[in-house]
């Protein structure tokens, strides 16, 4: 409980990774198996260092570091070939850690629970190759390889321990030719009497035993406990006292620097030469402990070997113009090995790394022998016409082999391959020549002889059907006056170069000129910068063919050359007046061109007409007077003018005012049109307004009640239906009011109809104070002032 309980308060997501990593098989962890095969001058070492400062069964409290160093010194004619990191602990796993600074993340990760604490371990894997091929011999140093957070839990089964190990193999021109064999997993020797752990070491090749050698990197071996602690291969207990006893396998010592510190690993490397036999294909190695708990993570050896090595080659490559077929002389050879290679070794082609052909070796190839054959291969349309021919031996057509060979990596062989290259020849446009009449004519295409050439060195000539061009029989001669009295001839060229030839051809095309009608000029009274032309009836109206093609230029030159053609015929706006218009009538060899002009009429100049004002009659109906507008408004005084209430009825000169002396307007304002008229039937439109205002009123004060038709009334002129919301209110001396009047009540006339006096009575003489009230927004004042009455 004391270790769960620890995982899940220190970092709950390492704890989860490790269930999913490893519930269906870590409590047995993973099988150590073959990883990597090397063959040829090659040999293996280790480098590592341990992460405990002492061992775990001595320590009083639990520690451990965080990185470590070791020392790689190969020697100067050594080269590294493949350098593989494995780091391995207590707990569910730290993956990222750093060699030398640099980042390290696992590739590949081991794990397992031990059977009777059901404690966690793990072991990590990187490929760094490249760094140490980059670094070479030198200090190597772990860093950040953190396990300060779990080996509390693992302290009271003196489990507690972290390390890392380098393997390093390399090669060496000095050395035999060797098989190196890397094989990796975690597995724990069980410790149980009568019990081992068996591991059979699969694919080797035995041909000789002499400096046969087996290393181990094993962790959480300890010194001091030594109870039936034994490595055996093929049955025989290796040691090597006093580094390695027999009884005490892994005891945390470095048989390679001979260090007896390496607290809690072990990276040991034993002779074996007489534990193992010429023709052996395996190997099983034995591991007991009685009490020490021990985990294996990888296992090396290296063995004198039988095995071929396949290299490829080809040449005399036969290949036909205009066919992807080609026809390969190759040769596989079997040199500098020390087996022979079977018949039946599969051969894989490719053209830019993709597979189109295989093959086999027909009969065995023996040592320094070698055997030449020949394919024929169709080259996919999708593989571009220069590509690399590629052909490999010992390939399935997957890129992997079934022989096992002392150089794995010599197999192919590539070269660039270019298709025979038929001529390619530029399009050459139709020769025409272009007659009022059919007659004889003479053509010159000797110019073609040098266009149609892409390459210069390609040799060109003329036929006058395409099986003599074929054939290269009969030859054109006189190309520079070659006759035509028929309306089209094709000629062929056949261009050829060093193996290929291409067959191209041209027409003679000879041709009357169209014919066409004559086109009337057109014009048009400019309204405005705007104003423009339709002519795209003449498409038609200027060809006598039908079938001929008609199109419009403003310059000469576009019609020669059929360029740039005006495309708005229907909307189009001369730059100048007059403007020529020049036309392309084209029957598809020949051409004609014809004119016609586009002309403005300029409108009608006027001037400016003010807007009129008149009094409000009433109900906003005001009368006006404009008839001598009709003459003000000419600068040429033959030109036609009128006047019209909308718009259209002046676009249209349609119903014309007639009282222009005496015209009333019922709006305010009201637009009036004058449509002026010259005399190339061209218009203009402008416009004024008549304005209807309220002028002052005009009050009369005076009032004589008598009946003689003379101030019977106090009248204001300009009142009434103008001003339609008005009070009018009279007050007599006193300040009584005595009569109140709108527009739905006469005038006052001396009578009264408010207050005390109402009584058909006429008020007496004397002056009066009136209110007049317009109720109206630019008059919100009243206008008050004195009336006389008099009878």
């Amino acid at each position: 409980m004391k270790f769960h309980s620890l995982i899940l308060n220190i970092n709950l997501k390492y704890f989860i990774f490790y269930l999913f990593l490893t519930i269906s098989s870590a409590l047995c962890g993973q099988n150590v198996s073959i990883f990597q095969q090397f063959n040829g001058r090659v040999d293996f070492t280790f480098i590592g260092n341990t992460l405990n400062p002492e061992e775990d069964s001595f320590m009083v409290k639990p520690i451990i570091l965080t990185s470590s160093s070791a020392n790689l010194n190969l020697n100067s004619n050594d080269i590294i070939k493949k350098a593989y990191l494995y780091w391995s602990g207590c707990g569910p796993g730290d993956f990222n850690v750093k060699l030398n600074g640099i980042n390290i993340t696992s590739q590949k990760n081991y794990s397992l629970i031990q059977s009777n604490t059901n404690l966690p371990f793990f072991s990590s894997f990187a490929d760094i190759t490249s760094q140490v091929l980059a670094t070479g011999n030198g200090i190597y140093t772990l860093s950040d390889f953190d396990l300060t957070n779990f080996i509390n839990a693992y302290f009271d089964n003196k489990t507690n321990f972290g390390g890392w190990a380098i393997v390093i193999v390399y090669e060496n021109q000095a050395l035999p030719i060797n098989q190196i064999n890397i094989y990796d997993g975690l597995q724990t020797i069980p410790i149980q009497p009568e019990t081992s752990l068996n591991i059979t070491l699969n694919s080797l090749n035995v041909i000789d035993n002499v400096n046969a050698k087996i290393g181990f990197i094993a962790w959480e071996g300890d010194k001091n406990i030594q109870e039936n602690e034994t490595l055996k291969i093929n049955g025989n207990i290796l040691s090597n006292p006093p580094l390695n006893p027999a009884n005490n396998a892994f005891n945390g010592t470095n048989s390679i620097t001979g260090s007896d510190q390496l607290f809690n690993m072990d990276l040991d490397i034993y002779d074996i030469q007489n534990n193992i036999s010429v023709g052996d294909t395996n190997a099983k190695i034995d591991l007991t402990s009685g009490q020490d708990f021990v985990m294996i993570n990888v296992i090396a050896t290296k063995l004198n070997s039988k095995l071929p090595d396949a290299t490829i080659s080809f040449n005399n490559i036969q290949q036909a113009c205009n066919s992807r077929q080609i026809t390969v002389d190759y040769l596989v050879k079997n040199f500098n090995c020390t087996d022979v290679l079977p018949k039946g070794t599969p051969i894989s082609i490719y053209a830019n790394d993709i597979l189109i052909g295989s093959s086999i070796t027909t009969s065995i190839i023996p040592i320094d022998g070698s055997i030449s054959s020949k394919i024929t291969l169709n080259i996919p349309n999708a593989i571009p016409a220069n590509f690399l021919l590629k052909f490999v031996v010992d390939d399935s057509g997957n890129g992997t082999g079934i022989i096992s060979e002392i150089i794995e990596t010599n197999n192919d062989f590539s070269e660039n391959f270019s298709f025979y290259v038929i001529p390619k020849f530029n399009a050459l446009p139709d020769l025409k020549i272009c007659k009022d009449v059919l007659e004889n004519t003479f053509f010159d295409f000797s110019s073609y002889k040098n266009t149609v050439k892409i390459v210069s060195t390609d040799v060109v000539q003329f036929f006058e059907t395409y099986q003599n061009a074929f054939d290269n029989q009969n030859q054109i001669l006189n190309i520079d006056n070659y006759p035509l009295n028929q309306f089209t001839k094709t000629i062929y060229i056949r261009l050829q170069n060093a193996n290929c030839f291409s067959i191209t051809s041209f027409n003679l095309k000879l041709a009357l000129y169209p014919k066409f009608n004559i086109l009337p000029d057109l014009f048009i009274c400019k309204q405005d910068a705007n104003s423009s032309f339709d002519f795209s009836n003449y498409s038609n109206s200027v060809k006598l063919n039908a079938s001929d093609s008609v199109k419009f230029f403003d310059n000469i030159a576009g019609a020669n050359t059929n360029s740039a053609p005006i495309s708005n015929i229907n909307n189009f706006i001369p730059s100048s007046s007059p403007k020529e218009i020049f036309v392309r009538i084209d029957n598809g060899i020949c051409f004609s061109t014809t004119t016609f002009k586009l002309n403005y009429y300029d409108l009608p100049k006027y001037k400016f007409l003010p807007d009129l004002e008149s009094c409000d009659q009433g109900l906003t109906l005001g009368f006006f007077d404009f008839s001598d507008y009709s003459n003000t408004i000419k600068i040429n005084p033959i030109d036609k003018v009128s006047f019209h209430t909308t718009r259209n009825e002046a676009e249209n000169s349609s119903f014309s005012i007639s009282n222009l002396s005496n015209f009333y307007a019922d709006i305010t304002p009201k637009k009036i049109f004058v449509r002026i008229e010259n005399s190339n039937f061209c218009y203009d439109i402008t416009s004024f307004e008549l304005i209807t205002k309220r002028c002052p009123l005009k009050i009369y004060n005076a009032v004589s009640a008598n009946s003689d038709g003379k101030n019977d009334y106090f009248f204001i002129e300009g009142l009434r239906d103008i001003y339609l919301n008005f009070e009018t209110e009279i007050y007599n001396r006193w300040g009584q009011l005595v009569w109140k009047g709108n527009n739905s009540i006469g005038d006052f006339d001396g009578y009264s109809n408010f207050g005390v006096h109402i009584d058909n009575k006429m008020l007496p003489e004397g002056n009066y104070f009136y209110v007049l009230n317009l109720n109206d927004k630019n008059y919100p004042k009243p206008i008050t002032g004195y009336l006389y009455l008099s009878k």
